[in-house]
Parts: structure tokens; C-alpha cells; sequence
């Protein structure tokens, strides 16, 4: 394609010249022999194979394999992850394990562990709805919290091995008059982190896993409550 643009610029330059140096008849002559040279030079260099880079006979497309038996070729869904490079496919349905990709509900129950301040066996820490997209963010809405105190966090997340996921993400809780304790004015506490790993069931329409929870003072660094629990969703 080098080639032939430099070979059209070569003609317009040469017609030009011709143009201010002939007569009519003598640059209809001459315009036209130029056209039938370029035209022919156009045609030799379309027919070369096509090449990429120093290679003489590489090919300048990549070889695809041909879909497998009782397969149709098409578009697939995918997103560009940064930490690998390239694209990776999103939609389940191709068989490759990211069933989680979806909105589900969840509730997190304690297993007893919580310190300093204890929360018995079985009690709900947490419920609400969770997004886990495509392009490895993750979403959630607590139902267990008010608006106010900060009932919205969001993370990432990764596949770590067949059916099993794990994520981290960032709440930020207020104390305000809808808190327990209440608290006025309204009182930024500090950041919650919070890591899960999960593994989808065989059906893949509920997981369950365990999760831990940190709440930090404002410095980020003092943890105010540590909970460890376990952790079940269905969609």
C-alpha cells in the first residue's frame, strides 16, 4: 500500500509538469499514457503477496483457526484487561467459567470471630445486592445499612481457579443521626475493607464462601472492628 500511495503521488506530480509543458492535444496524449502506466504499476503491485514487516511471505493476517465442528463463527463479548494484555471473554455462555458476571443477592452471617466488639454466631452482618461485571469492577448495595451511613462500596475482582472468585472493595461509613450510636453532626468514621472468596455451585445460581471485614478510623490504619464470616447469595 506504501508503494502504490508513492506511485499516485509520483503520477499527479508528473502530470503536473506535463500540464504546463505541452500542448492540449500533447497533454491529453501524455495524460493519459501516465494513467495507463500507473494503472498498470497499481495492478502488479495488488497482485504481490502481502507482506508484514522484513518477512518476504509472511502474511500480513493473522491465520484463524477454523471454528470447531457444529460451532458458527461470530462476535463474542469480551472486555480488555490491562494486567493481561488483551481480551478476555465475559459471556458465560461460551463455557469458560465466568458464570459470576451478573446482579445477585447476598447475606453475610457471622461466625462468632468478631473483635473487639463481638457479634454472636449467625448473625446477619450484611445483606443486600451485588454486581459482579464483566470488566473485573464490583458493585454492592447494602440493605442492612442506611443511605446515609454510606450503603454503597465498590470493588474488583478476579477468578482464582474453576467456579471460585474472589474480590476486594471500599465502603465509606458516616455516623449520622441514623447510626447506632446516633451520632450529630454527621461524622465520617473511616474506610471498610472488605475480602471475599467465593465458589459458584454446580447449577451456578447461588455461592457461598467466607469474607472478612475492616473497619478503619479516618487514619486508615487503626481498625475499629475486624469480622470474619461466611457468606451465601443466590440470584
Amino acid at each position: 500500500m506504501l508503494l502504490l500511495a508513492r506511485l499516485v503521488l509520483a503520477v499527479i506530480v508528473r502530470l503536473g509538469e506535463l500540464h504546463m509543458q505541452a500542448s492540449f492535444a500533447q497533454r491529453r496524449s501524455r495524460i493519459y499514457s501516465a494513467l495507463l502506466v500507473a494503472t498498470a504499476a497499481a495492478a502488479s503491485t495488488l497482485s504481490l503477496p502481502a507482506v508484514a514487516g522484513c518477512s518476504p511471505g509472511a502474511p500480513a493476517l493473522p491465520q484463524w483457526d477454523a471454528p470447531p465442528a457444529g460451532k458458527v463463527a461470530g462476535f463474542m463479548r469480551a472486555a480488555y484487561f490491562e494486567r493481561v494484555g488483551g481480551y478476555i471473554r465475559v459471556d458465560d455462555r461460551g463455557g469458560d467459567g465466568r458464570a459470576i458476571v451478573g446482579t445477585w443477592r447476598f447475606t453475610w452471617t457471622s461466625d462468632g470471630n468478631a473483635y473487639p466488639v463481638p457479634i454472636p454466631y449467625g448473625a446477619v452482618v450484611d445483606f443486600g445486592t451485588q454486581q459482579w461485571h464483566g470488566d473485573g469492577t464490583e458493585l454492592i448495595v447494602s440493605g442492612g445499612r442506611a443511605p446515609s451511613t454510606g450503603d454503597t462500596c465498590m470493588g474488583s475482582w478476579e477468578q482464582t481457579g474453576p467456579s471460585t472468585y474472589r474480590f476486594k472493595h471500599i465502603g465509606l461509613s458516616w455516623a449520622n443521626s441514623d447510626s447506632t450510636p446516633p451520632a450529630t453532626p454527621a461524622t465520617y468514621i473511616g474506610p471498610a475493607i472488605i475480602r471475599a472468596t467465593v465458589t459458584l455451585n454446580r447449577a451456578r445460581n447461588a455461592y457461598e464462601g467466607a469474607f472478612t471485614l475492616d473497619q478503619y478510623a479516618r487514619d486508615e490504619v487503626t481498625v475499629l472492628e475486624h469480622i470474619t464470616a461466611t457468606r451465601f447469595a443466590v440470584d
